[in-house]
Protein backbone atom coordinates (compact mmCIF):
# COMPACT_ATOMS: atom_id res chain seq x y z
CA UNK A 1 0.00 0.00 0.00
CA UNK A 2 1.74 3.43 -1.00
CA UNK A 3 1.65 6.57 1.59
CA UNK A 4 -0.82 7.99 -0.60
CA UNK A 5 -3.54 5.26 -0.23
CA UNK A 6 -3.59 5.37 3.96
CA UNK A 7 -6.27 6.89 5.12
CA UNK A 8 -4.80 9.16 7.09
CA UNK A 9 -3.22 10.96 4.36
CA UNK A 10 -6.82 11.58 2.67
CA UNK A 11 -8.80 14.37 3.53
CA UNK A 12 -11.77 14.12 4.20
CA UNK A 13 -14.53 13.20 1.27
CA UNK A 14 -16.47 16.65 0.29
CA UNK A 15 -19.85 16.40 -0.87
CA UNK A 16 -21.00 17.38 -4.82
CA UNK A 17 -19.03 17.17 -7.71
CA UNK A 18 -14.89 18.71 -7.56
CA UNK A 19 -12.63 19.10 -9.63
CA UNK A 20 -8.88 17.64 -8.79
CA UNK A 21 -5.45 17.43 -10.27
CA UNK A 22 -4.53 13.78 -11.19
CA UNK A 23 -2.69 12.14 -8.01
CA UNK A 24 0.05 10.87 -10.71
CA UNK A 25 2.46 12.74 -12.33
CA UNK A 26 2.85 10.53 -15.36
CA UNK A 27 -0.74 11.01 -16.01
CA UNK A 28 -0.33 14.63 -15.58
CA UNK A 29 2.30 14.10 -18.47
CA UNK A 30 -0.23 12.47 -20.27
CA UNK A 31 -3.22 14.68 -19.74
CA UNK A 32 -1.16 17.96 -20.80
CA UNK A 33 0.07 16.13 -24.11
CA UNK A 34 -3.13 15.18 -24.87
CA UNK A 35 -4.53 18.32 -24.46
CA UNK A 36 -1.76 20.02 -26.96
CA UNK A 37 -2.26 17.75 -29.58
CA UNK A 38 -5.99 18.33 -29.74
CA UNK A 39 -5.70 21.87 -29.07
CA UNK A 40 -3.29 21.72 -32.57
CA UNK A 41 -5.53 19.09 -34.22
CA UNK A 42 -9.14 21.44 -33.54
CA UNK A 43 -8.04 24.97 -33.99
CA UNK A 44 -4.60 25.00 -36.10
CA UNK A 45 -4.45 24.88 -39.69
CA UNK A 46 -1.81 22.56 -40.80
CA UNK A 47 -0.87 23.08 -44.48
CA UNK A 48 -0.13 20.62 -46.95
CA UNK A 49 3.97 20.39 -48.26
CA UNK A 50 4.96 18.29 -50.64
CA UNK A 51 2.05 15.74 -50.76
CA UNK A 52 2.06 15.89 -46.77
CA UNK A 53 0.77 17.50 -44.42
CA UNK A 54 3.41 20.52 -42.83
CA UNK A 55 3.71 22.08 -39.14
CA UNK A 56 1.02 24.44 -38.03
CA UNK A 57 1.60 27.66 -35.95
CA UNK A 58 1.60 25.54 -32.47
CA UNK A 59 4.19 23.34 -33.70
CA UNK A 60 6.30 25.39 -35.01
CA UNK A 61 6.34 27.18 -31.70
CA UNK A 62 7.10 24.38 -29.24
CA UNK A 63 9.16 22.45 -31.67
CA UNK A 64 12.93 22.80 -32.08
CA UNK A 65 15.50 23.16 -34.66
CA UNK A 66 19.13 22.61 -34.44
CA UNK A 67 19.98 26.69 -34.68
CA UNK A 68 17.67 26.82 -30.92
CA UNK A 69 21.75 25.83 -29.60
CA UNK A 70 23.10 29.19 -30.58
CA UNK A 71 20.02 31.19 -29.82
CA UNK A 72 19.86 31.33 -25.63
CA UNK A 73 16.34 33.29 -25.65
CA UNK A 74 15.15 30.12 -26.92
CA UNK A 75 16.13 27.59 -25.09
CA UNK A 76 13.10 26.44 -23.70
CA UNK A 77 12.38 25.16 -27.15
CA UNK A 78 14.26 22.03 -25.40
CA UNK A 79 11.46 21.08 -23.15
CA UNK A 80 8.07 22.33 -25.23
CA UNK A 81 9.30 20.19 -28.44
CA UNK A 82 8.52 17.43 -25.94
CA UNK A 83 4.98 18.02 -25.61
CA UNK A 84 4.29 18.69 -29.51
CA UNK A 85 3.38 15.44 -31.68
CA UNK A 86 3.21 15.26 -34.97
CA UNK A 87 -0.55 15.14 -36.73
CA UNK A 88 -0.71 11.90 -37.11
CA UNK A 89 -2.68 10.29 -33.72
CA UNK A 90 -0.80 7.04 -33.92
CA UNK A 91 2.74 9.49 -32.55
CA UNK A 92 1.06 10.81 -29.18
CA UNK A 93 -0.94 7.98 -29.02
CA UNK A 94 1.77 5.41 -28.42
CA UNK A 95 4.01 7.83 -26.20
CA UNK A 96 1.28 8.40 -24.12
CA UNK A 97 0.01 4.68 -23.75
CA UNK A 98 3.92 3.73 -22.76
CA UNK A 99 4.01 6.67 -20.35
CA UNK A 100 0.92 5.35 -19.16
CA UNK A 101 2.01 2.14 -18.42
CA UNK A 102 5.54 2.46 -17.73
CA UNK A 103 5.66 5.70 -15.69
CA UNK A 104 3.52 5.38 -12.93
CA UNK A 105 5.08 2.46 -10.96
CA UNK A 106 8.65 4.03 -11.87
CA UNK A 107 7.44 7.55 -10.50
CA UNK A 108 5.90 4.97 -7.19
CA UNK A 109 9.95 4.30 -7.06
CA UNK A 110 11.32 8.02 -7.81
CA UNK A 111 8.86 9.95 -5.79
CA UNK A 112 6.62 12.44 -8.03
CA UNK A 113 8.86 15.51 -7.89
CA UNK A 114 11.73 13.29 -9.04
CA UNK A 115 9.86 11.24 -11.62
CA UNK A 116 9.07 15.12 -13.13
CA UNK A 117 12.70 16.25 -13.47
CA UNK A 118 13.84 12.75 -14.89
CA UNK A 119 11.22 12.99 -17.69
CA UNK A 120 12.26 16.83 -18.13
CA UNK A 121 15.98 16.08 -18.28
CA UNK A 122 15.46 14.02 -20.89
CA UNK A 123 13.61 15.53 -23.02
CA UNK A 124 16.05 18.41 -22.68
CA UNK A 125 19.38 16.15 -23.07
CA UNK A 126 17.78 14.42 -26.29
CA UNK A 127 16.62 17.77 -27.75
CA UNK A 128 20.04 19.42 -27.31
CA UNK A 129 22.10 16.25 -28.40
CA UNK A 130 20.15 16.30 -31.18
CA UNK A 131 20.04 19.74 -32.16
CA UNK A 132 23.84 20.24 -31.90
CA UNK A 133 24.80 16.65 -33.85
CA UNK A 134 22.47 18.62 -36.66
CA UNK A 135 23.59 21.95 -36.24
CA UNK A 136 23.14 23.68 -39.85
CA UNK A 137 20.83 21.52 -40.78
CA UNK A 138 17.27 22.66 -42.12
CA UNK A 139 15.41 19.98 -39.98
CA UNK A 140 12.86 20.40 -37.10
CA UNK A 141 11.96 17.61 -33.96
CA UNK A 142 9.46 17.70 -32.22
CA UNK A 143 8.05 14.72 -30.00
CA UNK A 144 8.47 12.91 -26.22
CA UNK A 145 10.01 9.90 -27.69
CA UNK A 146 12.99 10.52 -25.97
CA UNK A 147 11.87 11.01 -22.66
CA UNK A 148 9.30 7.78 -22.81
CA UNK A 149 11.99 5.89 -24.09
CA UNK A 150 14.39 6.96 -20.76
CA UNK A 151 11.50 5.60 -18.69
CA UNK A 152 10.63 2.54 -20.61
CA UNK A 153 14.63 1.58 -19.78
CA UNK A 154 13.95 2.92 -16.45
CA UNK A 155 11.33 0.51 -15.79
CA UNK A 156 13.77 -2.41 -17.66
CA UNK A 157 15.64 -1.79 -15.59
CA UNK A 158 14.09 -1.48 -12.48
CA UNK A 159 11.84 -4.13 -12.70
CA UNK A 160 13.64 -6.44 -15.25
CA UNK A 161 12.01 -9.70 -14.51
CA UNK A 162 8.43 -8.58 -15.13
CA UNK A 163 6.59 -10.58 -17.84
CA UNK A 164 5.39 -7.76 -20.31
CA UNK A 165 3.46 -8.81 -23.53
CA UNK A 166 5.50 -7.56 -26.61
CA UNK A 167 3.32 -6.16 -29.75
CA UNK A 168 0.76 -7.50 -27.31
CA UNK A 169 0.77 -10.98 -28.00
CA UNK A 170 3.87 -12.35 -27.13
CA UNK A 171 4.94 -12.32 -23.21
CA UNK A 172 9.02 -11.47 -22.73
CA UNK A 173 10.89 -10.00 -19.85
CA UNK A 174 11.43 -6.53 -19.34
CA UNK A 175 15.10 -7.12 -19.64
CA UNK A 176 14.55 -7.87 -23.15
CA UNK A 177 12.68 -5.71 -24.34
CA UNK A 178 15.06 -2.74 -23.10
CA UNK A 179 17.51 -4.69 -25.51
CA UNK A 180 15.50 -4.96 -28.35
CA UNK A 181 14.22 -1.22 -28.35
CA UNK A 182 18.18 0.06 -28.36
CA UNK A 183 19.20 -2.62 -31.00
CA UNK A 184 15.74 -1.76 -32.86
CA UNK A 185 16.98 2.30 -32.71
CA UNK A 186 20.35 1.26 -33.24
CA UNK A 187 19.89 -0.18 -36.42
CA UNK A 188 17.26 3.01 -37.13
CA UNK A 189 19.77 5.17 -37.46
CA UNK A 190 22.07 3.97 -39.85
CA UNK A 191 19.29 4.10 -42.54
CA UNK A 192 19.40 8.05 -41.80
CA UNK A 193 16.56 10.16 -43.49
CA UNK A 194 13.86 7.92 -41.90
CA UNK A 195 11.51 10.49 -40.11
CA UNK A 196 12.24 9.36 -36.65
CA UNK A 197 14.57 10.74 -34.64
CA UNK A 198 16.48 7.36 -33.29
CA UNK A 199 19.04 9.13 -31.70
CA UNK A 200 17.13 10.63 -29.95
CA UNK A 201 15.51 7.59 -28.99
CA UNK A 202 19.15 6.42 -27.77
CA UNK A 203 20.33 9.70 -25.60
CA UNK A 204 17.40 8.63 -23.59
CA UNK A 205 17.78 5.02 -23.13
CA UNK A 206 21.26 6.44 -22.08
CA UNK A 207 19.66 8.56 -19.75
CA UNK A 208 17.45 5.63 -18.39
CA UNK A 209 20.24 3.26 -18.16
CA UNK A 210 22.64 5.47 -16.22
CA UNK A 211 20.11 7.14 -14.00
CA UNK A 212 19.13 3.58 -12.69
CA UNK A 213 22.89 1.70 -13.21
CA UNK A 214 24.61 5.04 -10.60
CA UNK A 215 21.32 5.21 -8.42
CA UNK A 216 21.15 8.81 -9.61
CA UNK A 217 18.65 11.02 -7.83
CA UNK A 218 18.43 14.72 -9.38
CA UNK A 219 16.86 16.29 -6.36
CA UNK A 220 19.75 15.96 -4.20
CA UNK A 221 21.67 18.37 -7.06
CA UNK A 222 19.26 21.16 -5.77
CA UNK A 223 19.22 22.69 -1.94
CA UNK A 224 17.52 20.18 0.57
CA UNK A 225 15.04 23.34 1.01
CA UNK A 226 14.29 23.93 -2.36
CA UNK A 227 10.80 22.95 -4.14
CA UNK A 228 8.70 24.35 -6.37
CA UNK A 229 5.92 24.95 -3.56
CA UNK A 230 8.01 26.11 -1.62
CA UNK A 231 8.92 28.91 -4.34
CA UNK A 232 5.01 29.71 -5.47
CA UNK A 233 4.21 30.38 -1.60
CA UNK A 234 6.82 33.07 -1.77
CA UNK A 235 5.36 35.02 -4.42
CA UNK A 236 1.69 34.42 -3.23
CA UNK A 237 -0.16 37.31 -1.65
CA UNK A 238 -0.26 37.21 2.03
CA UNK A 239 -2.61 39.06 4.39
CA UNK A 240 -1.02 41.90 6.41
CA UNK A 241 -2.92 41.14 9.50
CA UNK A 242 -3.23 37.76 11.44
CA UNK A 243 -5.65 36.67 13.86
CA UNK A 244 -3.94 34.79 16.68
CA UNK A 245 -6.17 31.84 18.12
CA UNK A 246 -4.71 29.78 21.45
CA UNK A 247 -5.97 26.80 20.09
CA UNK A 248 -3.54 26.06 17.50
CA UNK A 249 -0.72 24.65 19.61
CA UNK A 250 0.10 22.36 17.05
CA UNK A 251 1.25 25.37 14.43
CA UNK A 252 5.11 24.28 15.17
CA UNK A 253 4.27 20.40 14.41
CA UNK A 254 2.46 21.12 11.30
CA UNK A 255 5.39 23.02 9.80
CA UNK A 256 7.72 20.32 10.29
CA UNK A 257 5.53 17.73 8.98
CA UNK A 258 4.81 20.09 5.96
CA UNK A 259 8.67 20.16 5.65
CA UNK A 260 8.54 16.26 6.01
CA UNK A 261 5.91 15.36 3.40
CA UNK A 262 7.57 17.75 1.09
CA UNK A 263 10.95 16.02 1.46
CA UNK A 264 8.67 12.63 0.76
CA UNK A 265 7.52 14.34 -2.76
CA UNK A 266 10.92 15.12 -4.02
CA UNK A 267 12.96 12.70 -2.56
CA UNK A 268 10.45 9.37 -1.96
CA UNK A 269 9.71 8.00 1.05
CA UNK A 270 12.28 5.76 1.31
CA UNK A 271 14.60 9.04 1.64
CA UNK A 272 12.68 9.65 4.79
CA UNK A 273 14.86 8.74 8.57
CA UNK A 274 13.43 7.36 11.48
CA UNK A 275 12.57 10.85 13.23
CA UNK A 276 11.22 12.18 10.18
CA UNK A 277 8.76 9.34 9.94
CA UNK A 278 7.68 9.59 13.59
CA UNK A 279 6.80 13.37 12.52
CA UNK A 280 4.21 12.01 9.80
CA UNK A 281 2.88 9.50 12.39
CA UNK A 282 2.04 12.46 14.88
CA UNK A 283 0.73 14.25 12.11
CA UNK A 284 -1.62 11.57 11.03
CA UNK A 285 -2.98 10.91 14.40
CA UNK A 286 -3.71 14.69 14.45
CA UNK A 287 -5.47 14.83 11.70
CA UNK A 288 -7.55 11.46 12.65
CA UNK A 289 -8.40 12.96 15.81
CA UNK A 290 -9.41 16.84 13.85
CA UNK A 291 -11.66 15.43 11.63
CA UNK A 292 -12.90 12.99 13.86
Amino acid sequence: MGLADRQYYREPDQPGFTLQRPQSMAVTLVIINVAIYLVDRLFFEHPVQEMRLGLSALQETLSVTPQVVTQPWLWWKFVSSGFAHAYDPSHVLWNMFALWMFGRDIELRFGRQEFLRFYLVAIVLGSVIWSVIRLGSDVTMLGASGAVTAVVIAYCMLYPKRMLLLMMVIPVPAWLLGVLIVVVNLVGSRHGNSGIAYDVHLVGATFGFLYCKFGWNLGRLMPSNFSLGAVLKTVKSRPKLRIHDPSQQGGSQDAEADRVLDKMHRLGADQLTDAERRVLEEYSRRMRQKHS
